[in-house]
């Protein structure tokens, strides 16, 4: 409990006015709700007595009616500030969580699955809001009215009465949570199925087109009925564990029943208490049942949410490796990016993927970077974003180390085209315009004439507001590498990578676009990452990648007088044509 609520105490203090007013309405809430029995046994005693009159009458009815139309008022306003209160620490707890979510790097990302952080946002923040509303109300409303009865009970009925009867319910409740916390480990263990069982769905639904194309429909539905199996029978053990584990606590409430009319009739025959007092204190012990069901209830909250606070914190913990510093610059320029023997190895290799790349660009020009497949073409310019620290060596800019800077300045200075491109299901031009949401329509006809998309609007049913599909399901590969491309130039870049980026297009197409960054982007940086070599044939500078390591460097001309790799992959493709 107090796990939980060290974790949500900077909300608590942030609306304690709203949480003292919740605890006064429960206050209210739970002297309302003893006040009909009392006045239910001062009735019976008036009557048994012969003193009831008209007017008694009329002020007992008045009374048993106006105190659950009070307490429907008192609840209605406590349920909606509960409520509201709740919603708003689960927003707040996404939004902290999700902003969290972006600082983080790479590496990070390469730890935790989608599934696994899914769940975490849902289920787990789920758990934790739940039982985080209600421990307010299970504490002050429950606990404070079975004390509150308790007391009424003892010291203005029979404080022995109340002893013999009340007393076995604390000791009942709590060896019975010390049985429940035993649950704790599994709870942990049912919310890692429950995020490889979201998992799977994701990747299944991710990959609906892959198993369509290879007929794997049926293999991939038992891999899922197996996962979202798992998840059942995690579930099914938790709620085997409920289904006899709850019953025992109306087993310790009977007892006290019992207990309270067998005493409670012996001290009425003993002249010790009225028969108003005995159905007054009955009343009042069955107003201790349903506390005493949510008091277990809220154990069962505080047992899941324990688990979900830790999962949920264990993200929250976490520190990128790649970050800012205090004294981290800005930069919106440069004049060269000098890489000096980097080395880079990702944290979950054994092998460093480039090794001791030592290469000079100066802004303005164009660096073309080749080799074959899996040479480190793509993490050797990945180097640029800040995704990872090097392993060795240091990349400057301007003779500054590129980590002297702010990461989101730096990447600012560039547009990134990756291989794989990620577009979101929202109109052409809302998927461009995330480049740069506030650029000018002029900003983006040119980043999609650069692009060469114009032509490809003909053929749309809505031009730029027609809807693309989810991860780009609607266009074809050449349409979404353009786009992609068009989302990058709209933020005019000072530099612009396209990692491959042109594989997806016809020979005229890619000379178009070639041709496009030429006349638009003169006095800008542009590095290209292609197999053909007619994309980089232009190119001030060409580096040729083989295994991580720059076997040749130079301009095309220069590179096809070496008898190299460059060479004979040229005269290979130039054959093919």
């Amino acid at each position: 409990m107090g796990n939980i609520f060290s974790k949500i105490g900077w909300f608590v203090k942030e609306r304690w006015k709203t949480y003292v007013l919740m605890f006064f309405l429960l206050i209210t809430i739970a002297t309302i709700s003893l006040l009909p029995a009392k006045v239910l046994g001062e009735a019976i005693d008036t009557i048994i007595s012969g003193g009831l009159t008209a007017d008694s009458l009329i002020w007992i009815v008045f009374l048993l009616a106006l105190l659950p139309i009070t307490r429907y008022f008192v609840s209605f306003l406590y349920n909606h500030l509960s409520q509201k209160t709740a919603q708003t620490l689960s927003f707040k707890m996404r939004q902290r969580y999700l902003s969290h979510l972006f600082d983080m790097d790479s590496q990070f990302y390469e730890k935790y699955e989608k599934g696994d952080l899914i769940s975490r946002v849902t289920a787990d923040l789920d758990a934790i809001t739940q039982a985080a509303s209600s421990m307010l109300e299970g504490i002050i409303f429950n606990v404070g009215l079975i004390l509150f009865a308790i007391s009424v009970m003892a010291f203005t009925i029979s404080w022995q009465l109340t002893l013999i009867s009340v007393t076995i319910m604390p000791i009942g409740l709590t060896v019975l949570n010390v049985i429940r916390n035993r649950k704790r480990k599994y709870i942990k263990k049912h919310r890692e199925i429950y995020a490889d069982m979201t998992e799977k769905v994701l990747e299944s639904v991710e990959g609906q087109r892959a198993i369509r194309a290879y007929v794997q429909e049926d293999n991939d539905l038992k891999k899922q009925y197996k996962a979202l199996e798992a998840d059942i029978e995690s579930w099914r053990y938790i709620v085997r564990f409920e289904n006899w584990f709850n019953p025992l606590f109306e087993v310790i409430y009977g007892i006290t029943y019992i207990l309270a009319f067998s005493f409670g009739i012996y001290y009425i025959i003993q002249q010790q208490m009225t028969l108003g007092g005995l159905i007054t204190f009955v009343s009042y012990i069955g107003m201790l049942f349903m506390p005493i069901i949510s008091i277990s209830n809220i154990f069962s909250q505080i047992n899941n949410a324990t688990i979900s606070v830790d999962r949920f914190d264990e993200i929250m913990k976490q520190e990128p490796i790649v970050h800012d510093h205090d004294d981290s610059k800005p930069i919106v320029e440069f004049n060269e990016i000098a890489f000096k023997n980097v080395t880079f190895k990702y944290p979950f290799d054994k092998q460093p993927v480039i090794k001791n790349i030592t290469f000079t660009i100066h802004k303005g020009q164009t660096l073309g970077i080749v080799g074959p497949t899996g040479a480190g073409k793509s993490t050797l310019i990945r180097q640029l974003l800040r995704e990872f620290n090097v392993s060795d060596g240091q990349v400057y800019i301007d003779g500054i180390s590129i980590e002297a800077f702010k990461i989101e300045a730096i990447r600012e200075l560039v547009g990134y085209v990756p291989q794989t491109h990620m577009l979101f299901k929202r109109s052409v031009e809302d998927n461009i315009m995330i480049g740069k949401p506030k650029a000018t329509t002029d900003a983006l006809d040119r980043a999609v004439k650069i692009a060469d998309f114009e032509k490809d609007l003909h053929f749309l049913q809505h031009d730029m507001q027609t809807m693309v599909g989810e991860s780009g399901t609607t266009l074809s590969g050449g349409q979404k590498q353009r786009l992609s491309i068009a989302r990058a130039l709209i933020k005019d870049p000072e530099i612009l990578i396209l990692d491959d980026s042109l594989s997806a297009v016809d020979a005229k197409t890619e000379d178009t676009i070639i041709g496009h960054l030429k006349d638009f982007r003169k006095g800008k940086t542009n590095i290209i990452v292609a197999h053909r070599f007619s994309a980089v044939r232009d190119a001030d500078l060409i580096l040729v990648l083989e295994n991580g390591k720059i076997t040749q460097r130079g301009s095309h001309e220069e590179l096809l007088r070496q008898d190299g790799w460059y060479k004979h992959q040229y005269i290979q493709q130039m054959t093919m044509k």
